[in-house]
């Protein structure tokens, strides 16, 4: 009997391991407020799978540092400690996949790419506008691809990839064809993963909304869910930072009267870093 794919789907997240004790630590420090860095530093370096996995990441190319970081204690000096807590939660999420993003068009590199370009953008832009909503929205938004990897594992399991890729160029909305191949949407899958791994709450109900028009978003997530939303139409999985979709984020912007000026500076800044 053929599984409908949102049942798979959730069959998958239902599947995945508990976060570690050691991440499990790091989330309660940071449910504290801002935390000790001594304190979040002794914590991952009492866990050598993840203090090796932070090392790895931080020295990935797509960083560009010159000189290879050795310790936890330089990656948080140069990342911070909320660069850090997105890497961290990446790291222990995706390591539950068989990562192939092929029906998107895309390689593992550059969905990490794009992943890290998102975390940073909002990171950059929201601190001059939010720095609380900055330090809430920056993890969220490195892992707010996450459920494609679901959705594309589902669609090659049913040997779609091609129909499915050939959609996303002919229509362009991502979201769209996902609902249409998968009776869900990358966010939705987010909701799911983020619940199942008893993140904090702010998680799973900014993707909740993440698809929803502005005016159907609670007051109370406009905050959190607006600038993710921003972001994903700047930096996605078909244009990151092209002058199409930047415009198009300028275009929202505006309508909500945001300053568009800072938020080009840090495109232009992004893009020179990640894209040039």
């Amino acid at each position: 009997m053929h599984i409908l794919p949102y049942n798979y789907i959730i069959e998958q997240v239902n599947s995945l391991p508990p976060l570690p004790e050691s991440v499990l630590k790091i989330e309660d420090l940071f449910a504290q407020g801002d935390p000790n860095i001594d304190d979040l530093i002794a914590i991952i370096e009492k866990d050598p799978s993840l203090t090796a996995g932070i090392l790895s990441k931080v020295n990935a190319p797509m960083y560009g540092f010159s000189k290879s970081i050795v310790s936890i204690l330089q990656a948080v000096t140069l990342f911070g400690h909320t660069q850090i807590r997105s890497i961290v939660l990446g790291l222990c999420i995706q390591r539950g996949f068989d990562i192939n993003l092929s029906p998107y068009g895309i390689t593992t590199s550059e969905f990490s790419k794009i992943s890290i370009m998102q975390s940073e953008f909002i990171f950059q832009w929201y601190m001059a506008i939010n720095i609380n909503i900055a330090r809430i929205v920056t993890p969220i938004a490195f892992l707010m691809e996450t459920g494609k990897i679901l959705i594309a594992k589902d669609i090659l399991q049913d040997q779609k990839d091609q129909d499915f890729y050939n959609e996303l160029l002919e229509y362009k909305n991502i979201s769209s064809v996902e609902n249409n191949y998968v009776a869900m949407t990358t966010a939705q899958v987010n909701a799911l993963i983020f619940e199942h791994m008893n993140l904090h709450a702010s998680f799973s109900d900014s993707m909740k909304y993440l698809d929803s028009e502005y005016e159907e978003i609670p007051d109370e997530m406009k905050d959190i869910v607006f600038p993710l939303h921003v972001v994903r139409i700047a930096i996605n999985a078909q244009e990151q930072l092209t002058e199409n979709s930047i415009n198009k984020a300028l275009e929202i912007l505006q309508k909500h009267s945001y300053n568009e000026e800072s938020f080009k500076r840090v495109a232009k800044r992004i893009r020179i870093k990640h894209m040039e």
